[in-house]
């Protein structure tokens, strides 16, 4: 058996109560870095295999690459001893045969040609399956959909640390996106509440490069725009100087690079201030990133410079400077690259975060990154006249604000190119949320049903707020309606609220439970976390603390048989 941590049970809890209440559809697991798919993954395939009397089910993982697979084959082996795994990956070197296996480890473009040499599939987990397409198109798209002609009663579970695409938009948005709700998320504020991650602190970088006016492609710079705005000698060596002075005391750096010329310039900088270091980017031979990983990881290397990788699959939890040397606007790969640097390891307190761009600042603390809504469709034809534009200032044409040559071929003007806006003052902007532990004493508590706006057809919810004198403090939101985990979550809290002189039933519905309200006992005080989104309730402090004299719940939800 695993020995799962306790959000990890909550969370294996809150998937398979969403299979119970959704008969169709395929869930998002949204787990932040250091949060332990790799186990979580485990146990639920070892549940679905062996728990359901009379059959095993047959389950395919993907993953995007080969480092993700061997990691996950490492942490998967040893907790599913008492399965048939078998592995398909071209770049792995193993094609094992699969309609013999329990489960299949695979990369997709190793499966996608030939979807028959799988046989029939109850279940496909998708490991950062942010890189599935919302649109019914690519790879994956084309594999499921064969796989589901051979058992149309397939479903699809993702997992992610970002439920959005590259874009920004959310995975669950869309017409013809696959993935229809998130079923449960583990957060990173809440691992670094309970110590599972370590903490990024920001140093006062001195350089900040102002992206504005770079092109922009799919919610993202372009990278050889980007590159001709930031790979320059005079920037390279001044930011080079001040990640040295930094990092005096930290052990193992990663700095984020535009393009494999720039990490080249940035690693000579740093190379001549006497640091070891080398570069990583997608043209490295495999087995000279191998290499070099193994160096970094034994620390005869202080420092990878690195291009458009070491982002997932790079597990180095001893890493304890991030130097952010390229602006992104991709919410992906932001939390991405922070996320490196944020496993616990002994000895680490935490990792430095040293960004010379504008990306914090415009992005935010990273702990509250959050997608988007998919953008209404333009009317171009009502779009056109507010098209941005310049003039040429020797024939007077107008011509797109990106582009460097006039386009009326009888003139050619160039436009000079954009001059880099470095910012030389310090920004203050963090990134992780400043968090405060405040108690307020509870002067009253309300009570009200609620209903989701977005989807009327989920059960309404009973809203509990907490007021301090005139002011209301935090609300929470009681499922009695639910089912699984969430129900039984709700029976908890209602046994420990409620005193009344007789008993009384249970309540089954939002509507029963307002009848009941004024037989609830009222908190005295109330501990609030405060600095994010919205305050949440930490802890209820009651005068006459609660006794627990009943059978204990039973924290063991078996798998929805009705999913196989």
């Amino acid at each position: 058996m695993i020995q799962l941590r306790p959000y990890q049970v909550r969370t294996l809890e809150e998937l398979d109560a969403w299979f119970v209440e959704n008969e169709t559809g395929n869930p998002i697991v949204h787990a932040c870095v250091g949060a332990g798919k790799s186990v979580m993954i485990a146990e639920y395939c070892r549940r679905a295999v062996l728990d359901y009397p009379g059959y095993r089910a047959r389950i395919l993982m993907l993953v995007p690459s080969k480092e993700l697979l061997l990691q996950n084959f490492e942490k998967l082996s040893p907790l599913m001893f008492d399965m048939y795994i078998g592995i398909i990956s071209a770049s792995a070197g193993r094609k094992d045969t699969a309609f013999d296996k329990d489960v299949v480890l695979a990369t997709v473009g190793s499966v996608a040609r030939n979807p028959g040499m799988l046989g029939r599939l109850d279940l496909i987990i998708v490991d950062e399956c942010h890189l599935i397409s919302r649109k019914d198109t690519g790879q994956y798209r084309k594999l499921i959909a064969a796989c589901q002609r051979y058992n149309p009663a397939l479903r699809v579970i993702g997992l992610t640390g970002t439920r959005f695409c590259g874009d920004g938009i959310w995975l669950t948005e869309g017409k013809e996106r696959l993935f229809t709700d998130i079923a449960t998320r583990v957060t990173m504020r809440e691992l670094l509440d309970a110590g599972y991650l370590s903490p990024l602190v920001n140093a006062e970088t001195a350089t900040h490069i102002d992206a504005s006016g770079v092109k922009m492609n799919g919610g993202d710079f372009v990278v050889s725009d980007l590159a001709k705005r930031i790979d320059q000698d005079d920037l390279n060596r001044k930011i080079a100087g001040q990640i040295v002075e930094l990092g005096q005391d930290r052990a193992k750096w990663l700095v984020y690079c535009v393009t494999v010329e720039h990490a080249t310039h940035m690693a000579e900088a740093l190379k001549a201030l006497g640091i070891t270091v080398d570069v990583v980017s997608a043209t490295t031979p495999a087995a000279e990133r191998d290499r070099i990983i193994r160096n970094f990881k034994a620390g005869r290397l202080r420092c990878i410079c690195n291009v458009a990788v070491l982002t997932t699959g790079f597990d180095v939890p001893e890493l304890d400077l991030i130097a952010l040397v390229r602006n992104t606007r991709s919410p992906v790969l932001y939390t991405q690259i922070a996320g490196r640097g944020m496993r616990t390891a002994e000895g680490k307190a935490d990792c430095l975060w040293l960004d010379f761009t504008d990306t914090t600042l415009v992005m935010g603390p990273v702990d509250q990154v959050k997608g988007r809504a998919e953008p209404k469709p333009i009317n171009k034809t009502d779009s056109a006249s507010a098209t941005p534009f310049k003039v040429c200032p020797e024939c007077r044409t107008n011509c797109a604000t990106a582009v460097l040559v006039c386009p009326n071929a009888e003139c050619g003007y160039e436009f000079p190119p954009p001059a880099t806006n470095i910012n030389g003052e310090i920004s203050d902007a963090s990134v992780m949320t400043k968090i405060a532990f405040n108690t307020y004493n509870v002067a009253r508590v309300t009570y009200s049903e609620h209903q989701k706006r977005k989807d009327p057809s989920k059960p309404p919810t009973l809203k509990v707020s907490y007021w301090s004198g005139m002011k209301l403090i935090c609300s929470e939101w009681v499922c009695i309606e639910h089912t699984g985990f969430a129900r039984a979550k709700a029976e908890r809290w209602w046994y420990e609220r409620i005193n009344a002189p007789v008993p009384l039933p249970n309540p089954r519905t939002v509507e029963d439970a307002l009848a009941q309200a004024e037989w609830l006992r009222k908190p005295d005080q109330i501990v609030v976390r405060e600095g994010g989104q919205w305050p949440e309730l930490i802890r209820c402090v009651f005068e006459h603390p609660f006794i627990d004299d009943s059978p204990s719940i039973d924290s063991h939800h078996p798998i929805n048989a009705t999913l196989f």
